[in-house]
């Protein structure tokens, strides 16, 4: 039995203000000047009410509530970009420059930036619980400010080929954990390390078993 349109906006409405905390996000995140955000939202929200659309539940409402959000907010953004061109150069108001980014880019660019620190976060928290002897070596590995590994090695005492067992210990460890929280999708081979490291079998202190 096909609802009334009262109670069709009165649970709209309500779907509206549980999820308006991520609306709100969403446009911030593509909008330059958050004084506008309020205003998107409005402007948004009237759009949805009056485009008699007919939803058969609520992800589906919300899936579309949000594309409301985000084409609102890009067309405001485009639109303040053709004010300020028009500013800048009267005759041509819309030669925007090519080298400002898009609405979409600045979200994606930040959702890239979001995952990078995750992982890194993660990475940090892994090399923390490694032996000291692991450490060491990745420590000198991928921090040695362009000086040779070899040098390092003669100036700490430590082989070559155990400093290099080390790192692959490390790193496979590494990669080992992230794989489990589902962050590392595959282990492959460890970049910069001898192929015939990557197979050896090490113990806790990176030594070949």
């Amino acid at each position: 039995m096909p609802i009334s349109a009262k109670l069709f906006f009165a649970l709209l409405e309500r779907l509206w203000h549980k999820n308006q905390a991520i609306l709100r996000s969403l446009v911030r995140n593509i909008l330059v000047d958050p004084s506008s955000v309020d205003d998107v939202l409005q402007e948004a929200f009237i759009k949805l009410l009056t485009s008699n659309k007919h939803f058969s539940n609520k992800n589906e409402a919300y899936n579309y509530m949000r594309k409301v959000v985000l084409n609102t907010s890009i067309d405001h953004y485009r639109c303040l970009r053709r004010r300020n061109s028009y500013s800048l150069n009267p005759g041509n108001p819309y030669s925007l420059s090519s080298s400002a980014p898009s609405p979409l880019n600045l979200l994606i660019e930040r959702e890239k930036d979001a995952v990078k620190n995750s992982i890194l976060k993660e990475v940090r928290k892994t090399l923390g619980k490694l032996a000291p002897e692991q450490r060491e070596a990745i420590d000198i590995a991928f921090n040695r400010s362009h000086r040779k590994i070899k040098d390092i090695c003669t100036e700490k005492a430590i082989p070559y080929s155990t400093i290099r067992s080390r790192v692959t210990a490390g790193i496979d460890h590494i990669r080992r954990q992230l794989t489990v929280k589902g962050i590392y999708q595959s282990l492959g081979e460890v970049p910069g390390v001898p192929r015939e490291g990557a197979d050896a079998k090490f113990d806790h202190r990176g030594r070949k078993r």
